[in-house]
């Protein structure tokens, strides 16, 4: 297994599927960039729901909630 492979699958947090295999290393770089950027974007856009449901939330018991939500 390639670098590039590897990193893919660390990234994933599992092993590569079998076709996989016959993909390139530069295949397996984009493939990698791709998953990185997907899941960068989901982290930004789930903060970003946390912050404006805090919005339902009553201003005196949003430090309550924050911290019972680990915030």
């Amino acid at each position: 297994m390639s670098d590039a492979a590897r990193q893919l699958s660390t990234t994933l947090g599992a092993p590569l599927p079998e076709a996989f295999a016959r993909l390139s290393d530069a295949e397996h770089t984009e493939l990698d960039r791709l998953l990185r950027s997907a899941m960068t974007r989901r982290a930004e856009n789930l903060d970003a729901a946390i912050g404006s449901s805090l919005d339902f939330v009553p201003r005196l018991m949003r430090p309550a909630v924050k911290k019972a939500l680990g915030l």
